[in-house]
């Protein structure tokens, strides 16, 4: 018995030396990509939210789980590991308490990549919410969504319009939206100083893209990068929103507006955004607003699988 659990020690210790030596071939003994090893290092200490959906619908921080889903939802090869798949499908969180305060996000940048290859402007389809942040007490927008006018465009064109939308809650208690969406503004200068001639229309929407959009309240810049690239052809919103003050309580929503089949009592998805067909990665919510240049080191971080 004593020479065999020698053995099995030394098989242990051996184990253990081999599996340390293959953890220090991962990411942080690659080559750096914008100066970060991995996509966790970008802007750490404001991330307040991430979903892998690497075979887990968890959210990653809190280990919150879903309550409910509705439609099919299941996983798929990812970007970055697997991805959530949904078939006509959409899910909800209970409130998380990072994004759950009036003030938790007064500036903020939301990001995900997403894969809706064949699905725009098909029978059935519609407007397309991947990711929201919606207040119980609402008819169907939320505080936050990102989101996509997928009934534009032919099924096998490559052009993809992404649509940022906030709604913020002002100081006599009335609700205000700003938006932004991924297209040429052909109004002229003239006719519009702040966004005419701006913006461009994103030519990915047949692959994985990463779609990501950031608040800046102080001076009402609502930026909608895809692939690291500014596109909004609607940036420049004016500064009478501010910070965003949310609804609250407020849910982490996949594929779906607000819907009583959901739980949100009272609300009812509308025909023109049915339930989401769609692929969705890596999705990140900071308290801040991320720089261009953190917000293209997620997308080339992303590109390499990290």
């Amino acid at each position: 018995m004593k020479k065999t659990m020698n053995y099995l020690a030394g098989g242990a210790v051996a184990l253990a030396l081999f599996t340390f030596a293959g953890c220090s071939k991962s990411d942080d003994a690659l080559p750096a990509i914008d100066g970060y090893n991995n996509s966790n290092e970008v802007a750490s200490t404001n991330l307040v939210a991430h979903w892998t959906f690497d075979d887990t619908n968890n959210e990653r921080l809190s280990t919150t789980a879903p309550t409910k889903t509705v439609g099919t939802v299941g996983f798929t090869a990812g970007k970055i590991g697997k991805a959530l798949q949904l078939t006509k499908g959409g899910m909800v969180y209970p409130a998380i308490s990072k994004i759950n305060t009036v003030d938790a996000l007064n500036n903020f940048t939301v990001s995900l990549w997403v894969n809706v290859r064949g699905q725009k402007g098909v029978a059935g389809g519609g407007f397309t919410s991947f990711f929201g942040i919606i207040p119980t007490s609402t008819d169907f927008w939320g505080n936050i969504q990102a989101c996509a006018e997928t009934s534009r465009h032919l099924p096998a064109s490559d052009t993809i319009e992404f649509k940022n939308y906030l709604s913020t809650t002002m100081g006599d208690g009335s609700q205000r939206g700003e938006d932004n969406v991924a297209l040429f503004n052909t109004n002229s200068v003239a006719d519009d100083p702040n966004n005419g001639q701006s913006g461009a229309y994103f030519k990915g929407g047949k692959d994985w893209a990463l779609y990501t959009m950031t608040w800046e309240g102080s001076t009402g810049l609502f930026k909608l990068y895809a692939n690291g690239v500014s596109v909004g052809g609607y940036t420049k919103r004016g500064t009478t929103a501010g910070v965003l003050k949310m609804r609250v309580p407020a849910l982490a929503v996949f594929g779906s507006m607000a819907s009583s089949d959901l739980g949100f009592a009272g609300a009812t998805r509308p025909d023109w955004a049915p339930l989401a067909t769609a692929s969705i990665d890596d999705v990140r919510v900071y308290n801040t607003v991320l720089a261009q240049k953190d917000v293209t080191a997620l997308y080339n971080l992303g590109v390499a699988g990290r």
